[in-house]
């Protein structure tokens, strides 16, 4: 039961969410947001949802049926999977491989974003598909090894040691505070590493063929990515303020918020890269970099 209540909480603040970005880069553009819909905007996720449904559905001709609609599944399936290992006090199952759960459903989900692209017989499409599993497995490997620094610290997979040991991490993990933002943006696709969109030379990407269910399924997986990565930046910078109680759990939401807010922040400030940059800036600099944090914190380990 409380699965499924998380799931649901969790598809009213993605859907939420999406406002809430759109509302913040009219800020930040000095325009209006959403301001129609309800009291200042506020049920137009409501309204977005009615309209997205409830289009007709229509598949291109050259695409396979059954394979058109797979991927956007597989997008958000995977992308609530990853839910399943929110700790919080009122968890009745708790995953002791967490993080290990976190890896392999985020390395599946890749099979998703190429299935989008490929299946729809669009050259725009298929080159965003291109770009999103590059970048994606690019910076898995970064993303896997920033991870595992706090994980050598705490010595286990579980995110509910991760909350109880987690102040380690808190005072000498800043750099890697700083690297992990890095690879989240990446990973989830935004700005200023947001070339699988690419307006200017793909249209949309990789959903550029999808209207309606499809394209809602595809938008609330990507931003219960985004979402999930602030939950997990809360956890593994932020639990020792916390603690590990109701109090706590109600204020690691409202870091969770912030977090998410930084990020459509980023949006709206920070220019795209050049692709090239962008995978010279992964393989050269932040792996090289991640690898040197992992060695020292073995040696802290070690010499403890």
């Amino acid at each position: 039961m409380s699965m499924i209540l998380t799931s649901i909480i969790m598809l009213l603040g993605v859907a939420f969410y999406i406002v809430t970005e759109r509302k913040g880069l009219g800020m930040v553009q000095l325009r209006q947001g959403p301001n129609k819909v309800g009291m200042k905007g506020i049920l137009q996720p409501i309204s977005d949802g009615v309209k997205l449904f409830t289009k007709e559905v229509s598949v291109p001709f050259s695409a396979s049926k059954e394979m058109y609609f797979l991927g956007p599944f597989i997008c958000f399936l995977c992308a609530y999977a990853m839910w399943l290992i929110f700790p919080t006090t009122f968890s009745v199952v708790n995953f002791e491989m967490g993080f290990l759960f976190f890896l392999c459903v985020s390395s599946f989900s890749v099979y998703g974003v190429f299935l989008v692209g490929w299946v729809c017989d669009s050259r725009y499409a298929f080159l965003g598909a291109m770009r999103a599993v590059a970048q994606s497995i690019s910076y898995e490997v970064f993303l896997s090894t920033c991870l595992f620094c706090p994980l050598v610290l705490v010595g286990s997979f579980d995110l509910m040691k991760m909350r109880e040991f987690s102040f380690l991490v808190f005072f000498i993990g800043q750099e890697l505070l700083i690297l992990w933002i890095i690879s989240i943006l990446a990973e989830t696709n935004r700005a200023p590493f947001d070339f699988v969109e690419g307006e200017s030379e793909l249209v949309a990407g990789y959903n550029v063929e999808f209207g309606g269910m499809g394209f809602s399924l595809l938008a609330l997986a990507e931003y219960s990515n985004m979402f999930f990565m602030s939950m997990l930046t809360a956890i593994i910078f932020f639990s020792s303020v916390m603690g590990y109680s109701v109090l706590g759990d109600l204020m690691m939401a409202v870091i969770v918020v912030m977090i998410s807010y930084f990020v459509v922040w980023v949006r709206g400030v920070v220019p795209r890269f050049r692709y090239d940059l962008l995978m010279k800036l992964c393989w050269q600099i932040l792996l090289v970099i991640s690898l040197a944090l992992l060695m020292f914190y073995s040696c802290v380990l070690v010499s403890v």
